[in-house]
Parts: C-alpha cells; structure tokens; sequence
C-alpha cells in the first residue's frame, strides 16, 4: 500500500468516526441554548490583557428561546402572510367574460391564387387555382358557394364573401 492509499484510507477512517460519534447536539428539541459571555469589570470595560487567568474565566448564561408562533406570524395575526406550500390545480384557467360588443367579423384570407387571364368577346375572365382547382371566372359566377365574382376589370378582380358580404380584391396586373 502506497502512502497516497494510507492516507486516503485513514480520512475515511475519521469521517466515519465522526459521522457515528460526532453529533453532540441534543436529541431534546426544547433544549436550552447556552452562549459563552467574557467576564467584565463592572464599569462595562473589558479587562485588560495582563488580567490573570481566573479574571477571565468565561460564565454561561442562558438564553432564552423564542416560542415560534412570535418568529413566524400565521394569517390570524394579521400580518401579510403568504403560503408556500399553497395547492395547486391542473385545471385550466376559467375563461375570460366575453364583452357584450364582440369585435366586428373579419372574412378570411382569400383562398385562391391568381393564375392569369383572358380577354374573350369583350368580356374579362380570370384563372384561379385553389390547391388542385383551377377556376375560371367570369363577373356574376359564385365560387365555393361562398365568394362571388363581382367584377373583373384589370389590375383588380372583387370578390364578395357572401356570410359576411364583404369585398375583396386580387391584383391581377393591367390590360395589355
């Protein structure tokens, strides 16, 4: 055995020694505390260095505890109290109270894309692709069952969202 092992081998000796013997505090949790108080002359000053062993003896007074209700004040005292370990929930938030006037509905985004278009005997149509769809539009023509056509004259084509009957334009560049 190495000297590096020894003596790493007696610390863990003495900090198993001190973890079985060591504890001295009192098992009684209402035990009293005793503080180390410097004697001192009875003017208040404290006694000068060359003063004789028996001159500075130490004496023990004892404290006294605090009761813990007058350390930590509960809610019936009246003090501002906060709870740490308050329960908590899982449950969602309650909802907000909807105003009486809710917000004015809006039409959504227009769902189609503008593909190009058509003078044909003196009447504009438009191509539209939604997804896979391809649409072609003339003015008067419902699309969806849910937008119509209002008009198509180069560089807009209106639309009407019908549920709401609001309009709304795709540019759709100049006529040549």
């Amino acid at each position: 055995m190495n000297a590096r092992r020894l003596i790493l081998f007696g610390s863990l000796v003495v900090a198993a020694w001190l973890a079985l013997f060591g504890d001295k505090t009192p098992s009684d949790p209402t035990a009293v505390v005793a503080v180390a108080v410097d004697r001192r002359r009875a003017d208040g000053r404290s006694l000068p260095a060359t003063a004789s062993a028996e001159e500075k003896v130490l004496k023990l007074e004892v404290a006294a505890l605090i009761p813990r209700a007058q350390l930590i004040p509960s809610a019936a005292d009246g003090h501002a109290y906060r709870d740490l370990f308050a329960p908590l929930s899982w449950a969602p938030p309650p909802r907000p109270e909807r105003s009486a006037n809710p917000p004015p509905a809006m039409a959504p985004p227009l769902p189609f894309v503008y593909l190009g278009k058509k003078l044909e005997a003196g009447q504009w149509e438009a191509y539209l692709g939604n997804g896979e769809q391809v649409f072609i539009v003339r003015e008067g023509m419902t699309l969806a069952g849910i937008y119509k056509v209002k008009a198509v004259r180069p560089p807009t084509l209106t639309l009407i969202y019908l549920p709401l009957k609001q309009s709304q334009t795709i540019p759709i560049g100049g006529s040549p």
